[in-house]
């Protein structure tokens, strides 16, 4: 019986010192972005005051937020539309070896990144889009094989009949597209945005050799480049520019969190 009495409270301990260890790195990173005289040592605050986000969100690194913003938006966007655009027809045409084309792409995905990377670039040198845009084509194409796949078992779950009663009553394809099917796959289309923002929000080898220039990085660049930048490492800074960096991608998550929890439920891979 002692000892089973002793049993709760000793995993209480241990249960918060698992805690400590885990919330140590988040704590630190805290209390050094608020810190305008902070040393980068896990010590409580010399003193609190916005320098360091100030400092993280001007020149460059204001650049580079705005950038990671256009080049993750535009590549979900652009990902979206094609992708809709193309597993349309692969979900409504009875097409010969229509599996077979869509197998085939998410196998040439499983490639590394690094596996396609010269072709990428030399494309992007030979239609003159060494940019930004250039990495948000090149993403584009990089997410098509998955999220075309995840499309299209979507659209498989909405029944054709809705739409051969609407073109019955006049309905026009792209009414039929836009009024029934777009709103019914509704979470697959989130699921698919936010894959696509997350992946490219957090890509760091395409811009890195695309954009080539501080102003042009976004920020999972600028973040590797501000390391050591001058000669010194600058904690506070960093350390705001993290948490900075972090909070887009956790307030889409929050924004999108009921069509992502149906969505979930609803990825399924059919033949």
């Amino acid at each position: 019986m002692d000892a089973q009495s002793r049993t709760p409270p000793l995993m209480a301990v241990a249960l918060a010192f698992i805690a400590i260890l885990w919330a140590s790195p988040f704590l630190w990173l805290v209390t050094t972005a608020i810190d305008p005289k902070t040393t980068g040592s896990l010590d409580f605050p010399h003193a609190l005051g916005p320098d360091n986000f100030i400092h993280a969100l001007s020149g460059n690194s204001g650049l580079q937020l705005i950038n990671s913003i256009v080049l993750s938006v535009g590549t979900a966007t652009l990902t979206v539309i094609v992708c809709a655009a193309a597993a349309y027809p692969l979900s409504r045409l009875r097409l010969p070896g229509r599996n077979l084309l869509l197998w085939g792409l998410v196998l040439l995905r499983l490639l590394p990144a690094t596996g396609v990377v010269v072709p990428l670039y030399f494309s992007a040198l030979w239609l003159h889009v060494l940019n930004n845009f250039g990495v948000m084509l090149a993403l584009t194409v990089l997410n098509l094989p998955f999220a075309l796949l995840l499309l299209k078992n979507f659209f498989d779950t909405v029944p054709i009949e809705l739409e051969e009663a609407a073109y019955v009553e006049g309905a026009s394809l792209f009414q039929i597209i836009t009024q029934i099917l777009m709103p019914l796959s509704r979470s697959g289309l989130v699921v698919v945005w936010f894959f696509s923002f997350t992946g490219a929000w957090n890509e760091f080898l395409l811009p890195l050799i695309f954009s080539r220039t501080a102003a042009g990085f976004p920020m999972s660049v600028g973040l590797f480049s501000a390391f050591g930048q001058h000669g010194a490492v600058d904690y506070g800074f960093l350390a705001a520019y993290s948490m900075i960096y972090a909070a887009p991608a956790v307030l889409v998550y929050f924004l999108l969190r009921r069509n992502l929890n149906t969505g979930f439920a609803g990825v399924g891979v059919k033949g």
